[in-house]
């Protein structure tokens, strides 16, 4: 066997081995499109917003995202260690909160990275990395209108989506972290793409190649339909209903997102998301989300939200009893 026979022969083992470790981590379907089916998760401490300290600073230095890194790390240290049994009692009036429920849960301490960047906002554009809202006194939405009103307390159809265990979180499961529950299972076939997240866990299912209905009515995460550019899912989705709204994204009737997903070289999910509100915003804002598999064994389980429901009921209760006192005095 001579000398350039064997680089040949190496040469298309390197080769095969290279297309082989290739189609393992990007699967696809019968029909060639990107299998995004399976558990993800994107657990990391980048917030939706740019902190305004930095300006149009879109990512860190290496140096900088790992200093978060060790401080994020030691934030978790602290949170684990003992806590002082000598302590003063908390101050009369202080706000009582669910931290005891926070402390074990998982702390993303991460930072997200696209594209090498390490992200200092998962909002992208505008360049400042924020959320371009409106001023308060434009804002139509339901939750700002509701809480305006002061008719918060009526009665169970003035409670915003989350507070009635309706569907908790942003429009969509995957645009931000909430409840550090950053995690989604994705369903696929040719004709559909089902999304569900832990929390909220709400499962949407997505019409590929569908049209949106001509007369339709408002619905929960709204009306979605997808396309393929390519090896990119694109997804639109409408008719969002008004008590949907909720910040950091408040949204309207004429509330719109386009979602891209896509696979990169080294198996992340890149999820892209455009938002499109003119009731609300000076223009429309862009977001950007690694996802990353879950190791294998790592499953969802159901975030149940009946602590939600008993927390609204005693609270309509107690503001009846507040009704009753008054018209007592």
């Amino acid at each position: 066997m001579n000398s350039q026979f064997l680089c040949f022969f190496f040469a298309l083992c390197l080769l095969l081995v290279s297309n082989s470790s290739s189609a393992q981590q990007n699967p696809r379907t019968a029909s060639g499109h990107p299998d995004f089916q399976g558990y993800w998760n994107n657990l990391h401490q980048t917030p939706l917003q740019r902190p305004t300290s930095l300006g149009n600073k879109r990512a860190y230095s290496e140096v900088e995202a790992l200093a978060l890194v060790d401080r994020a790390q030691q934030d978790l240290d602290d949170r684990a260690s003992p806590l002082d049994p000598d302590r003063s009692a908390p101050d009369v009036g202080s706000r009582v909160t669910n931290q005891a429920d926070d402390d074990f849960d998982e702390f993303p301490i991460g930072i997200a990275r696209v594209n090498g960047e390490y992200r200092t906002s998962l909002v992208i554009d505008p360049p400042n990395g924020r959320i371009p809202i409106k001023e308060q006194s434009e804002r139509t939405d339901f939750f700002t209108t509701l809480t305006a009103s002061g008719r918060y307390l009526d009665g169970p159809e003035f409670g915003w989506a989350a507070e009635r265990c309706l569907i908790a979180g942003p429009q969509l499961s995957m645009m931000f972290q909430r409840g550090l529950s950053p995690y989604a299972q994705i369903v696929q076939t040719e004709d559909y793409l089902m999304i569900l997240g832990e929390y909220p866990y709400d499962a949407r299912i997505i019409r590929i190649n569908g049209n949106h209905p001509q007369r339709s009515f408002p619905k929960w995460m709204g009306d979605s339909i997808a396309r393929w550019e390519g090896d990119t899912l694109v997804i639109h989705t409408n008719n969002f209903r008004d008590e949907h709204s909720y910040p950091p994204i408040l949204s309207t009737a004429s509330f719109e997102v386009e979602e891209r997903l896509s696979l990169s070289e080294d198996g992340i999910l890149l999820y892209q998301y455009t938002v499109t509100d003119p009731a609300l915003y000076t223009q429309a804002f862009t977001a950007e989300v690694p996802f990353t598999r879950m190791e294998r064994g790592r499953v969802l389980y159901e975030y149940a939200c009946h602590e939600g429901n008993y927390s609204w009921g005693n609270s309509l209760r107690g503001a009846r009893i507040e009704e009753r006192l008054s018209t007592d005095n």
